[in-house]
């Protein structure tokens, strides 16, 4: 017995022996600081011109998801704040759920992203190695009726057909973006564009609800709480003003002027939105602006709306443009949840 107690000690010695320093925080900086360097193809630094793509940075590849998890786990053995820990903990229960079957995140143009990178052969082939990858795994997920929606669809769709024109595209990989456009062309979305119509999408959408909401409500209860509030405030002309694209959510950019509190999400640009949030002076027209957002979350995530029934919801208690209700149901399916950060100071 004793025997094999000092063999397992040993062995424990040498694991913790070869175990790469560098891959070692010691504080929350620092683990954020390799969580940006991980989504480096996510979300461009300045350094990405003169950077190689590595195997870790091939989204939600093997690699990628065994550095992303041993660093949330180095997280969670940190003296950090109670925003921080919350924070760590709804990263860590949202790697029970989908989002890894779906290796491009249809608010960013990926493939735009890599061809930023050091141009070398290595990226080259890592680039088309994230191409095969990203087919395979849609593959995959439709085996277990996970599927693309039909707003993030059409953005891939759009994302490849742009690289395929673009003169600056390499040769060696353009072929390669053709028949991932070939396979899409015969790809069939899901009908439901909320998370209510993934396997585990209702779960995810609570754990989404928990976060930025801070609070344990079920989304009926939600809607009855955000009704109330609506009740008391008069209908009104919404002036949002918003980027073209969906890179960074609505959310972020309303909130891109007030003093930033680092966060870990690469989806909230690594920003604490909450707590941000919670600092945030509003107008009665912004309350009811988040308001109608969070109503209209639920109605897309929960109550399983279609795109139309959305805008038509956002128009009438917004009374805003076409584009403006288009824009923010397109944000609403791309970041949901994210419009909760401001429950602090509006719901109760």
């Amino acid at each position: 017995m004793y025997k094999t107690f000092f063999v397992s000690l040993l062995l424990c010695l040498n694991l913790v022996g070869c175990t790469d320093k560098s891959d070692s925080f010691s504080s929350f900086d620092e683990a954020r600081s390799a969580l940006k360097s991980l989504n480096t193809v996510l979300i461009l630094g300045q350094e990405s011109n003169n950077k190689k793509i590595t195997e870790e940075n091939i989204v939600y590849s093997n690699e990628y998801l065994d550095k992303r998890h041993a660093i949330y786990q180095q997280l969670m053995t940190m003296k950090l704040t109670p925003n921080q820990i919350t924070q760590v903990n709804y990263l860590v229960i949202a790697e029970r759920f989908p989002e890894r079957f779906f290796p491009w995140p249809a608010q960013v143009d990926v493939l735009h992203n890599m061809s930023l990178f050091n141009r070398s052969a290595s990226t080259v082939e890592q680039t088309i190695s994230w191409l095969k990858f990203t087919q395979a795994k849609l593959g995959i997920a439709k085996q277990s009726n996970l599927k693309l929606n039909k707003l993030e669809y059409s953005l891939l769709q759009e994302y490849v057909a742009q690289a395929i024109v673009n003169k600056a595209t390499q040769g060696a990989i353009k072929s390669h973006i053709r028949a991932f456009s070939n396979y899409l062309d015969n790809y069939k979305p899901r009908g439901s564009v909320g998370l209510r119509g993934l396997s585990n999408g209702s779960e995810w959408y609570q754990s989404k609800l928990n976060y930025y909401g801070n609070a344990v409500n079920s989304p009926l209860e939600w809607v009855v709480i955000i009704n109330k509030q609506i009740k008391a405030l008069e209908s009104a002309v919404i002036n949002v003003k918003f980027k073209q694209n969906h890179t960074k959510s609505f959310a972020v950019q309303y909130l891109s002027e007030e003093p930033l509190i680092n966060g870990l999400d690469w989806q909230t640009h690594y920003l604490d939105l909450p707590a941000m949030a919670s600092n945030t002076k509003l107008s009665n027209n912004d309350k009811l602006l988040m308001l109608t957002m969070m109503e209209t979350d639920i109605g897309i995530h929960y109550h399983a709306w279609t795109i139309d029934q959305a805008k038509v919801n956002l128009s009438k208690r917004l009374k805003v443009s076409e584009q403006t209700a288009q824009y923010l149901v397109e944000d609403i399916i791309l970041y949901p949840g994210q419009s909760f950060s401001f429950c602090g100071q509006i719901c109760y």
